[in-house]
């Protein structure tokens, strides 16, 4: 077998290290692009980070992403997650660091995560679905309106839809027995279920209504891991 030339050799190495060079731009320019379609929380299609990143060379996508996902987990603290969208491949960006009370956060995103956070208990002591109706209803009698802007949190429907594009709520129609009709629920979205701890809801839940979390069986099985318990055998807390 004939044997390189010098010349050719080191043409050889350029090209292995113009290639690595190239591959460790894109994979920078693709956490750069990661981050900045997320900005507001919002859901990611692949497609506009092959557009953006990779300059829609879509073939690219599958060999850099393990390690463009290594970065925003190990250096952003981030989670890169599917999300179902009518057949689109889509994702959510998901916070792995624990995320501290809401007393520690400005004006701003204390009214916006005070109504999420209420609406979130909601829906969760209530076993996890309910209609959009009663969530409604149930906002009223702590006096926040649909159609009316609220003095603290603003335009609260206005909000709502912005937990519904940013995954923290899912809307879904289903059949309700003895209807004809389908009816509108929701349920916690796939960010919520990432980033928001059942445990913790069940706890500020139970100290705005003065109960107990084991006055709530079913939520508290699950806050518990205690999937294989009967509600019958669980036992007070000291």
């Amino acid at each position: 077998m004939p044997r390189l030339s010098q010349s050719q050799t080191q043409q050889s190495n350029a090209s292995l290290s113009t290639e690595a060079l190239d591959e460790s731009h894109l994979i920078v320019n693709m956490v750069k692009t990661i981050l900045n379609l997320s900005m507001n929380k919002s859901v990611i299609k692949r497609t506009d980070i092959s557009s953006i990143a990779l300059k829609g060379d879509s073939r690219l996508y599958n060999r850099i992403m393990p390690e463009v996902e290594d970065i925003l987990q190990e250096v952003y603290g981030y989670e890169l997650i599917d999300v179902d969208s009518k057949g689109q491949k889509t994702m959510i960006l998901c916070s792995t660091i624990e995320t501290g009370t809401l007393l520690e956060l400005n004006e701003t995103y204390r009214r916006r995560y005070t109504l999420l956070y209420l609406i979130l208990g909601y829906i969760y002591m209530k076993n996890g679905t309910v209609p959009e109706s009663l969530l409604w209803e149930f906002l009223q009698t702590v006096g926040i309106d649909e159609q009316h802007e609220h003095a603290y949190f603003g335009e609260p429907k206005k909000l709502f839809e912005s937990y519904i594009k940013q995954a923290y709520v899912v809307r879904f129609k289903q059949s309700m027995e003895g209807m004809n009709e389908e009816s509108i629920f929701v349920s916690w979205g796939v960010r919520a279920k990432h980033e928001v701890s059942k445990k913790e809801m069940l706890e500020s839940m139970c100290k705005l209504m003065n109960r107990k979390p084991t006055d709530f069986k079913t939520q508290y099985i699950e806050t518990q891991g205690l999937s294989n318990t009967s509600s019958d055998d669980i036992e007070e807390p000291e």
